[in-house]
C-alpha cells in the first residue's frame, strides 16, 4: 500500500490588493502611494508609522495596477 503525500499549502501574501475601477482611476485623483502620504519620510523612504513601504511605493503600485487591475491601498493613508 503506497503512502499518499500531501502537497504543502500555498503561501499567500499578507498584503491585500484591492480592485480599482479603471474609469474611476482615470476620472478621480486617487492618492494611492506612499509618496503622497503625510506619514512618508521621503529622505529615508520609510513610513513614520513603521509599515513596510515596498508594496505602496508609486512605481510598484503603477506596475501592479497595469498587470492585474489591483493595488495595495494603505489603510492609514493621510494627505494634507
Amino acid at each position: 500500500m503506497s503512502k499518499v503525500t500531501k502537497t504543502p499549502k500555498r503561501i499567500k501574501p499578507s498584503i491585500k490588493f484591492d480592485a480599482v475601477n479603471p474609469s474611476q482611476f482615470m476620472k478621480y485623483r486617487l492618492p494611492y502611494s506612499c509618496e503622497e502620504c503625510s506619514h512618508f519620510a521621503s529622505d529615508h523612504a520609510v513610513c513614520t508609522l513603521g509599515y513596510d513601504t515596498k508594496w505602496h511605493l508609486k512605481e510598484f503600485q503603477k506596475k501592479s495596477y497595469e498587470l492585474s487591475g489591483r493595488m495595495a491601498l494603505c489603510r492609514f493613508h493621510e494627505i494634507d
